[in-house]
């Protein structure tokens, strides 16, 4: 396979580390935003065209999905760093078996999450404590999310395998094409047939096909530092124990802090359907901020792991403080104008004051505060590229999961009022950051020393 570096990718181990940095982290940046604002459109002509139950059926369904999908998605990081790793040994035979193994695991893993997304819809949204005027809506819109599984599976490990070589660009021209067409076929459903929740769903796994087809063509194209050949397809035992061993414990990570969402939803929903509504309103919302916060660390990741295995320790702690400014750069401005309009923002999607005023709490609190999160994922990602992934998850059991256990049944109660139930956030946020910084510090000695393994 060709061992150039492709215009589109970064050579991680010399250079401006902030130049490289954002070449990755801004075009991950774009796209997670268009995609986060494709989504945004989509519920706001279901809630012209359906009205607010529409809104509320999908929006019941998100926090959910990101459970169950996050697990599997979560893997697509240890392919990501990996592959990182190889690239930077310059041992492209491990490339490439890294990348066949990766891909044939999105697709059998794709097919589990089909089958299981299928049979369990209505078993989970019962569990989550969704309206009964929203159920049957959502649960035809998760079963039918689901049936694109394992086309989202590909894109997101094909995505992460070129965001390994630096190759940020091309994932996000493919995802942003694929994110217009959902917009052009969300109207069209949704004015012109007699689809409402199901329109919505197909535009949205038609979506994914165009990015995930795009993505598969150019790691079969091979241009570059990554290439996927048939004869690779396959299970190679030492690779994908490795990539499991790093990915698992991101997705477990990954899965535990939307479940920890998830006690936050069910929560939110016994105050009522405005509340459902509302929180469904301010997750959109919230949810173009986060990925303002979250693309930096996707960058850092590589970065470290290809610095790693040259052993530039130097570099390693560059790269994280590094990351951490573009995190503050980007997200707390986004951030504090999300919180500042929010009320503004929040009426655009309904017209219902009671929904307005319960979105506005919540995107004043988390959208203010997502920069916490930002610096949070950017240490955990240095630690994952350090090849440490548990301690991150471990992290996240306890401050994202086990503390909203405590906050919503322990202390919530002394005090149940919504703006106390989401201070716990920004408070996990803080307590994960400072656990984090602790175990970077000591695995970055151990760097220096030569002692990492």
């Amino acid at each position: 396979m060709s061992t150039a570096i492709h215009k589109n990718e970064v050579n991680m181990t010399t250079g401006p580390i902030f130049k490289g940095l954002l070449k990755i982290a801004v075009p991950i940046m774009v796209m997670n935003v268009l995609q986060s604002i494709f989504n945004f459109l989509d519920s706001t002509m279901l809630g012209r065209f359906v009205g607010d139950v529409g809104v509320g059926s999908v929006g019941a369904c998100s926090t959910l999905i990101s459970l169950i999908t996050g697990l599997l998605i979560g893997v697509a990081t240890g392919s990501n760093i990996i592959v990182a790793r190889f690239i930077a040994k310059k041992d492209y035979e491990r490339v490439e078996r890294t990348i066949g193994t990766s891909i044939l695991f999105a697709i059998v893993g794709g097919i589990v999450l089909l089958i299981i997304g299928v049979l369990m819809a209505r078993t989970f949204l019962v569990w989550m404590n969704t309206p009964a005027n929203r159920i049957d809506g959502a649960v035809t819109y998760f079963s039918l999310y689901f049936c694109g599984c394992p086309i989202l599976l590909v894109y997101n490990f094909c995505a992460a395998i070129l965001r390994s070589a630096g190759d940020s660009k091309r994932p996000m021209y493919f995802l942003t094409l694929g994110g217009i067409i959902k917009v052009i076929s969300n109207y069209l459903f949704l004015k012109y047939t007699s689809l409402t929740v199901e329109g919505v769903a197909f535009a949205t796994v038609i979506s994914w096909f165009i990015a995930g087809g795009l993505c598969f063509y150019v790691l079969l194209k091979g241009e570059g530092s990554v290439k996927l050949k048939w004869s690779k397809l396959r299970f190679y035992k030492d690779e994908l124990l490795t990539v499991l061993r790093i990915g698992v414990p991101t997705g477990i990570q990954t899965a535990t802090y939307s479940f920890a969402n998830v006690i936050i939803a069910s929560t939110v929903n016994t105050f009522g359907d405005h509340a459902t509504d509302g929180i469904a309103i301010a997750n959109t919302f919230d949810g173009i901020i986060y990925q303002i916060a979250y693309a930096p660390s996707l960058a850092v990741m590589p970065f470290v792991s290809q610095n790693v295995s040259v052993n530039s320790p130097k570099r390693v702690k560059q790269t994280l403080f590094k990351g951490c400014a573009i995190t503050i750069m980007f997200c707390a401005v986004a951030g504090s104008l999300s919180a500042i309009f929010s009320g503004q923002l929040s009426s655009i999607m309904s017209s219902t004051p009671e929904v307005i005023a319960f979105s506005k709490q919540k995107m004043i609190i988390i959208s203010s505060t997502y920069f916490i999160c930002g610096i949070q994922d950017v240490f955990g990602a240095s630690l994952r590229g350090m090849g440490k992934a548990i301690i991150p998850t471990i992290s996240s059991l306890v401050f994202m999961c086990g503390l909203r256990f405590i906050w919503v049944y322990l202390i919530f109660p002394l005090c149940p009022n919504l703006t106390f139930l989401y201070l716990v956030w920004p408070v996990g946020w803080v307590l994960a950051i400072i656990t984090l910084a602790i175990s970077f510090a000591i695995f970055f000695n151990k760097l220096k020393k030569g002692e990492l393994k």
